[in-house]
């Protein structure tokens, strides 16, 4: 069971253990696309008729959808999502720094 204060590592590690099969990579993207839908589905919900707290509640719900099988795919070609977050950050905040910059 996962905790409050979990790191994403926990949350890797929770989802492998879980939800962990690597001979189904297509189906696995299959259903976070299936999933990326449903998230674009309750937010046009909320566009139209407004955010209630049910409609909050499945667009909460759904976003851990979508991360569920991002971090299942990540599982599935090892890749440590922490050091993903922390590599990828540093490299846009270069990007975006430079792009800020030739705007002044």
């Amino acid at each position: 069971m996962l905790k409050r204060d979990m790191r994403v590592k926990d949350l890797q590690a929770h989802i492998r253990s879980v939800d962990f099969h690597p001979d189904k990579k297509h189906e696995i993207v299959l259903k976070l696309f299936e999933e990326v839908g449903e998230l674009s589905v309750e937010m046009r919900k909320e566009h139209q008729a407004g955010l209630d707290e049910e409609r909050k509640q499945a667009i909460k719900y759904e976003l851990y959808d979508v991360l569920h099988y991002v971090t299942h795919i990540a599982n599935i070609y090892d890749i440590d999502l922490e050091e993903a977050i922390l590599e990828k950050d540093k490299i846009n905040e270069a990007r975006y720094d430079e792009r800020r910059g030739s705007d002044d």
